[in-house]
């Protein structure tokens, strides 16, 4: 490896990337663990490794690295765009609907709105209660593909489909880059688990070895 002229370490996955920070003290930013370690990669006859991550969670994680490896982020994204190329093509309305502005703002531009509508949700407060609403955009008469790059439990998910369908989505779907789903929180996609809402397609990459066992 450390002979090879171009040597990479492919990491579909950053699986700590949701810890990039701390919020109590005692806790520990697995996030920056897990890029030092990666860093420790010894330096090749050609110069640094190359490090390629699919989605990672938070861009700042990047600079967690040190000037040991060079970090290239790549998308899973390019692959839904390849399919609404598909759809498009069979004269099907799609919209892309973001659960949160922190979905919104880091694969919005890689979206056509001329071709494809943004839509945002969000989540306000209302009471007690914390409930989702379309905080930018009109759903009604498309199908909406729901955009994020990882799934864990899928509440938030399933909050932005319901508000979609309840304000003209004809259908809704959702492509997430890194399906995780913790206790079986998958299930809560099947319409028999969750008949009042549908998802026509959930598109999932098989970036988390788990989820693709149980695909297959």
């Amino acid at each position: 490896f450390l002979h090879s002229e171009n040597p990479k370490v492919r990491l579909p996955y950053f699986p700590t990337g949701t810890m990039e920070r701390i919020q109590i003290q005692g806790e520990i930013a697995t996030a920056y663990s897990l890029a030092q370690m990666l860093s420790a990669i010894p330096l090749t006859r050609t110069g640094p490794c190359e490090v390629v991550i699919f989605d990672i969670h938070a861009l700042q994680n990047q600079f967690y690295f040190s000037s040991n490896v060079i970090v290239r982020l790549e998308s899973t994204v390019d692959l839904l765009l390849n399919e609404l190329k598909n759809q498009n093509n069979h004269n099907e309305k799609y919209a892309i609907a973001f659960p949160d502005d922190g979905a919104h703002k880091r694969f919005g531009h890689m979206f056509d709105e001329k071709i494809n509508p943004i839509l945002i949700c969000s989540k306000i407060r209302d009471g007690d209660q914390r409930k989702t609403t379309i905080k930018e955009g009109n759903p009604k008469g498309y199908h909406c593909m729901i955009v994020d790059d990882l799934v864990q439990s899928g509440g938030t998910l399933i909050e932005c489909a319901q508000a979609l369908l309840q304000n003209g989505a004809t259908d809704v779907s959702a492509f997430v880059g890194h399906g995780i789903f913790p206790n079986d929180s998958w299930k809560k996609f099947l319409h028999s688990e969750n008949p009042k809402v549908r998802f026509h397609t959930f598109y999932v990459t098989n970036t988390y070895p788990n989820t693709q066992i149980l695909i297959d």
